[in-house]
């Protein structure tokens, strides 16, 4: 079973990390048609906009990700900010 869950976990980071390339591309792009039509903007608030929905669903990818491959190191990550915030 933990196999099974490192296997997903691996293809949940690379889907990740697929989604933070793609957002980024998505707000590169946007913001060229923003730029090279200097009255229309809304290429580029149509990019932010794309490129927020992607680090927030890439983040979910890697967490889950994190968590299924590397259970111990996800959990040290958590608890290490702990002493910072008392």
């Amino acid at each position: 079973m933990t196999k099974l869950k490192q296997i997903f976990g691996s293809v949940f980071i690379i889907i990740a990390l697929a989604i933070f390339t793609l957002s980024y591309i998505t707000y590169l792009n946007s913001y060229h048609k923003a730029v090279s039509s200097v009255s229309d903007f809304g290429f580029l608030f149509s990019g932010i906009f794309w490129f927020f929905v992607g680090i927030i669903t890439g983040a979910v990818f890697f967490a889950l990700g994190l968590i299924w491959v590397w259970p111990r190191g996800a959990k040290w990550l958590v608890d290490r900010g702990k002493g910072f915030y008392k």
